[in-house]
């Protein structure tokens, strides 16, 4: 397995984005799967650290066998005023969930502040989720294949239209001692 340096909300995304591409052609990749992986750090960090004005993260890529992914660690937030402003944006409308985007965001914003309750997306989180990990409380895969049509929100009708789920194989967020860890991956 091969990792790339850790990157944080200081390096700004131009900066991360760049990173990308020279990590994507030292580990060989094709130009292509090189903006596939661009692509995906772009969209990941748009739908979660980048809502919140700033949010503490470190955000690495990793190789491996192929199967590379974009790892992002958020700090859940214990400040009552942080996590008043990060509530208070989803009740504005600011961060509003809309389509799968808005969806994960909102599952990203809801375990940083741990007031995690029903899935936005119907059921309850562990119903998203059938792996060995019990870190991990949201797997797009495990929805996507094993959650019962009944079960989905209308609004699930966007992820056709979305980069993450046409480019991610999987992407899943978890909480382990305290953080908040957001992961998607792609196999090229």
């Amino acid at each position: 397995m091969q990792k790339s340096d850790t990157y944080n909300q200081n390096d700004g995304l131009d900066f991360i984005l760049s990173e990308t591409d020279k990590q994507g052609a030292s580990w060989g990749l094709e130009p292509e799967e090189t903006i596939k992986l661009r692509l995906l750090t772009e969209e990941i960090l748009s739908l979660t650290v980048r809502l919140f004005d700033n949010l503490k993260y470190e955000l690495y890529l990793e190789n491996a066998k192929g199967r590379f992914s974009v790892h992002i660690k958020a700090a859940t937030i214990v400040d009552p005023d942080q996590k008043e402003k990060v509530l208070s944006l989803s009740s504005r409308g600011k961060n509003k969930a809309a389509g799968i985007l808005g969806k994960i965001s909102e599952v990203f914003g809801s375990f940083l502040t741990g007031e995690a309750g029903a899935s936005p997306f119907g059921g309850t989180f562990e119903s998203h989720y059938g792996g060995e990990n019990p870190d991990t409380l949201f797997s797009l895969k495990y929805y996507k294949n094993h959650v019962p049509e009944e079960e989905k929100k209308p609004e699930w009708d966007g992820i056709e239209k979305s980069i993450i789920a046409h480019l991610a194989d999987d992407v899943t967020i978890g909480v382990k001692s305290n953080m908040v860890e957001v992961v998607a991956a792609i196999d090229l």
